[in-house]
């Protein structure tokens, strides 16, 4: 036993401590029996409890905010709305935590009463988020989704410019169905099952020896990684169902202009998001190919290592091929998935489509009720995620009429298209808590409980002697600098709101504001921290966070680039009003 395992069995580090120290090196040149100074000390406790410590003296230093005494309501509102953004993006308590500060600020403080809180904790955009993730389970358990990537792969081709086209469209795809995260995981084992094929011929390989002797991703590896998170991340916002910050910037517009038109439906939002998706996604493709394959670099490095030779794209024929068999052929569980999908997908275009009358504007005009947003997407959502768990993933149940003997019968239960058990295990309740307190800020900042979007647009005003596509610019540049850091959810819920009290304050239509920020809000393509996908693919193919910063620097500026070139020209162009200021916004 050495010395310091000697000194840590004598009781004289408290616990936990000896391993976070010796993880990080802090005292590998001294040993455990020198005094610790002061300032060693104070280093220590903060390095080890500064989550503690940040959540006790934040609320402290924020105080002053309570300029006048008594507290205006206001003031209230601005004091947990910078709380919970600070909170939000240390996380140094549970995200899901923080979002129960308004139920308990704003009835103590007179702003809501605890039922108009506790409501914004439970609504239509919440119901539809968990209806998308519904849909997106039902996929994952079926398996459909491993399938068709390792279909798209097998029809595209496997030279690496043809395999990293299909890894990239097909995560994609897939990510505008399901969540992010889970596409993302999807990818990874494929990966890997390819490029130890490539390393096994002696084409590539899949890690280098770092500084310290350890294994870390090549190059090549972090291309293939990176380009499943990065993917899933542009996918997601394709659609509605796509990632929860769709969800949360079309919510908070609802809530904060309920008289305005859907803008925001189903229909309207893929209308703009998909193209602007294509654009990103064949942009981040040709990045990759240029930086890591050597793509209009011919004689670089990077062009020679990806050259590949035909006994390697028959070893990758052959991988994929058993990957399928190994699935087998395709079951009566995945056709039934593919066919409640459809479904969902037909009732969300159909629900208002405004080129013709849908089922959710008929409801309404059959019962006399005025109200045109009686019907939204959560109940389609919800209609489907019903029937998935209803209906039987197999027809094995017809043996009970075909059976002769008692040996012929099924002897148990067959499981429903969508198990509730699983799902219940890995349902992010966390997020409808997240997307709650973030609706509960944005309702109690109005003008009829605290007024607190005037008073911030009110400081704000100055900004109007700017031109508008200089704005938008801004935006979009602090709102993806701001998510590489902190959640993309907290992120939306906090910068939505006031850049579009700003937008009505200098004469702009909120809802360009709106989605400028809502759609910036996905991009955290340079850090681990900034989204699940990124710290999956760094841990599983030990990528150094230099390396995926490199990776993603390239693809950020091309977002913030695209993404403003689509919200100042293409968006007017799919929501006229944008270039107008309509009556709702008063």
């Amino acid at each position: 036993m050495n010395e310091m395992e000697n000194k840590a069995s004598r009781g004289s580090l408290p616990p936990g401590i000896n391993d976070d120290i010796t993880s990080d090196n802090v005292v590998n040149t001294v040993t455990l029996d020198e005094p610790l100074t002061v300032n060693e000390r104070v280093f220590l406790f903060f390095r080890i409890h500064w989550k503690g410590v940040l959540s006790l003296i934040v609320p402290l230093i924020l105080i002053p905010i309570h300029i006048s005494f008594p507290s205006e309501k206001y003031q209230w509102c601005a004091y947990t709305l910078v709380l919970m953004a600070i909170f939000w993006i240390t996380e140094c308590i549970p995200l899901a935590v923080t979002s129960f500060l308004p139920i308990i600020i704003f009835p103590l403080t007179g702003i809501m009463s605890t039922t108009e809180t506790c409501s914004c904790y439970m609504n239509d955009t919440i119901m539809m988020f968990l209806g998308s993730m519904m849909l997106a389970y039902a996929i994952e358990q079926s398996g459909f989704h491993m399938r068709l990537a390792l279909h798209v792969i097998r029809a595209v081709g496997y030279s690496h410019y043809r395999l990293l086209f299909a890894m990239c469209f097909t995560t994609m795809f897939v990510s505008m169905w399901i969540t992010n995260t889970a596409a993302t995981t999807m990818m990874v084992p494929i990966n890997f099952a390819l490029l130890q094929v490539f390393e096994d011929q002696n084409i590539l390989k899949i890690y280098d020896i770092g500084a310290d002797g350890e294994k870390v991703a090549s190059d090549i590896t972090t291309c293939y990684f990176c380009a499943a998170t990065f993917s899933a991340t542009i996918g997601g916002v394709g659609t509605l169902v796509g990632t929860a910050t769709n969800l949360v910037f079309k919510g908070l517009f609802s809530r904060m202009y309920p008289e305005a038109p859907e803008y925001l439906s189903f229909p309207k939002f893929s209308a703009f998001a998909i193209p602007y998706m294509l654009v990103m996604e064949i942009f981040l493709y040709l990045y990759l190919l240029v930086v890591y394959l050597g793509y209009l670099r011919p004689n670089s490095e990077a062009a020679k290592k990806a050259r590949m030779t035909p006994s390697g794209i028959e070893a990758a024929k052959i991988a994929v091929n058993d990957n399928l068999e190994k699935l087998g052929r395709i079951t009566f569980w995945e056709i039934l998935v593919i066919i409640l999908f459809i479904s969902a997908i037909l009732l969300f275009f159909c629900r208002t489509p405004q080129i013709f009358t849908g089922w959710g504007d008929i409801i309404p005009l059959y019962f006399d009720i005025e109200d045109k947003k009686f019907v939204n997407d959560s109940a389609a959502a919800l209609l489907i995620g019903f029937l998935m768990l209803l209906l039987p993933s197999s027809l094995k149940f017809f043996e009970n009429f075909s059976a002769k003997y008692y040996g012929d019968l099924p002897n148990k239960r067959i499981p429903s298209v969508l198990l509730w058990e699983k799902v219940n295990e890995v349902m992010p309740y966390s997020f409808m808590f997240l997307l709650g307190g973030g609706f509960a800020l944005s309702n109690a900042a109005k003008k009829d409980y605290t007024d607190l979007n005037g008073k911030i647009g009110t400081m704000l005003r100055n900004l109007k002697d700017l031109p508008n596509s200089l704005i938008i610019f801004l935006i979009i540049i602090f709102t993806v600098f701001t998510t590489n850091f902190a959640s993309n959810v907290a992120v939306c819920n906090v910068i939505t709101p006031i850049v579009m009290q700003l937008a009505k304050e200098i004469n702009q239509n909120p809802l360009w504001y709106n989605v400028a920020a809502g759609f910036s809000s996905s991009y955290a393509l340079c850090l681990p921290v900034g989204t699940p996908g990124n710290l999956i693919v760094q841990s599983a193919a030990n990528i150094p966070t230099s390396k995926m910063i490199k990776a993603g620097v390239g693809p950020s500026v091309l977002t913030i680039t695209i993404t403003w070139l689509s919200v100042y020209c293409w968006a007017p162009v799919i929501w006229p009003d944008l270039l107008t200021l309509p009556n709702w916004i008063e």
